[in-house]
């Protein structure tokens, strides 16, 4: 039930800042995979389980938004690479860190070896999460 409880706060968060950035859900997917630095059209689809045609859609959105920029592959010539504007990573980031003060609120208040079982805790939680997701996949 804790776990159902974390995927509702989780799934609710994501709902509020996609509707907060007036894009759809997978959008938001998206941005958050783009976080890591540019990827191409092809991942962001195999990541999220989009066509290419749904993936170009999504694209188009974000791209006619503001969110993001498609630009020429750096190690490939005949690819391009999607990436975030930086000022609306600088947007989504902002929504983000609102969860975190609130995390940090949370959780300052353990101290050492406590906090360190409370990150234990839910790295586990997250691999245990991870595996399943791999065993439903299958």
């Amino acid at each position: 039930m804790a776990g159902r409880r974390v995927h509702a706060a989780i799934d609710t968060i994501d709902y509020v800042i996609s509707e907060h950035l007036g894009i759809h859900r997978n959008d938001l997917r998206a941005l958050n995979l783009l976080e890591e630095g540019p990827l191409s059209p092809r991942s962001i689809g195999d990541r999220i389980g989009l066509t290419s045609g749904s993936v170009t859609a999504l694209l188009d959105r974000l791209e006619k938004a503001g969110f993001v920029e498609r630009r020429p592959s750096k190690t490939d010539r005949r690819s391009i690479e999607v990436e975030i504007t930086p000022h609306r990573h600088a947007e989504i980031g902002a929504l983000y860190r609102q969860c975190a003060d609130i995390l940090m609120q949370t959780f300052g208040e353990q101290q050492g070896d406590q906090l360190r079982a409370s990150a234990d805790v839910l790295s586990t939680f997250a691999t245990a999460m991870e595996q399943v997701a791999v065993a439903l996949a299958v």
